[in-house]
């Protein structure tokens, strides 16, 4: 799909009304600040030079050998060397070289760019190398993993039901995947989803559809923007809500990165918590967006309804 069919949605009606959505504004990929890396690398070193030691890593707990046997991982060999299996996709965030073996002292076999995606066979334990492969799945090389983060993959199979509570205000929702579209330059996809919404309350009952954006590609160091739009709330055309989110799916960490109009909504008042999953980093999200609706938000939707 190409990004002119991203600007303007297909309508979608609404009893007797019909809501046209379009897309949002994209945060577009970059390298990563000077502090994103300055635990990773030395000054003036390139950033598969990384000194030993610097990156810090949590090793998982020894098992008592005399309560459980030792568990041993399957390995495969590449280029000479026995890597445990691990695979995912990978956006190269840096300009880096790819090596003959897991460190800077073997030679370079290669290099790849900024925005290159590569797909990754697995590492050596205890090594922060990753054995690549393009996408013809043959392996190039080892490259340092400090300059790749993971490619997220947005498809919902199933749509998911839920129900919300907002002051006095009930509303069912349904989470719909809709599909993908490359953003403008081909730099990344993004999972478009549409979120049905029945609410009632005081006010009286009112359907509206809102529509929720992931980046598959990180866009602000490891983080991935995740965006619900409200057309319903303000003018439909121009001005209108938009929730942002910052998740990373190594983490697992969702965080509110801000509305678009304060009218409208309130910072939540937990504004980071830790998911299991990218179908819960959604989940919560709509859940978080709601919540953050001031009185303002629920009237421009119930008087919409009334007319």
């Amino acid at each position: 799909m190409n990004m002119n069919a991203k600007n303007i949605y297909i309508p979608v009606a609404l009893l007797a009304a019909v809501f046209v959505f379009s897309g949002s504004s994209r945060l577009v990929p970059g390298p990563a600040p000077a502090h994103a890396q300055t635990s990773a690398t030395e000054p003036g070193q390139r950033p598969d030079e990384a000194v030993e030691g610097e990156i810090t890593t949590v090793a998982p707990p020894s098992a008592d050998p005399e309560a459980s046997p030792e568990i041993i991982e399957k390995t495969i060999s590449v280029m000479g060397f026995e890597i445990i299996p691990k695979g995912g996709t990978y956006a190269v965030n840096a300009d880096a070289n790819v090596r003959k073996g897991p460190g800077t002292e073997f030679d370079v076999v290669g290099s790849v760019k900024q925005g290159d995606y590569l797909q990754r066979i697995g590492q050596i334990e205890g090594k922060d190398w990753f054995a690549v492969a393009r996408e013809d799945k043959e392996p190039i090389g080892f490259i340092y993993s400090g300059v790749l983060v993971p490619v997220v993959d947005g498809t919902l199979i199933e749509e998911t039901r839920g129900v919300i509570m907002q002051n006095n205000i009930a509303c069912e929702y349904r989470l719909r995947f809709e599909g993908k579209t490359t953003v403008e330059g081909g730099e990344f996809d993004t999972s478009d989803y549409e979120i049905r919404f029945r609410c009632a309350g005081e006010g009286g009952r009112v359907v509206f559809y809102s529509h929720m954006f992931l980046t598959e590609a990180a866009v602000k160091n490891s983080y991935h923007q995740i965006a619900m739009d409200v057309r319903s709330i303000g003018d439909g055309l121009e001005e209108y809500l938009t929730t942002n989110f910052l998740y990373n799916p190594t983490t697992g960490e969702l965080r509110f990165d801000g509305h678009t109009i304060p009218k409208f909504a309130v910072p939540p008042k937990i504004a980071k918590i830790r998911v299991k999953n990218l179908q819960e980093a959604i989940i919560e999200a709509i859940k978080i967006s709601v919540s953050t609706w001031t009185a303002p938000a629920w009237e421009s939707l119930f008087s919409k309804s009334a007319n």
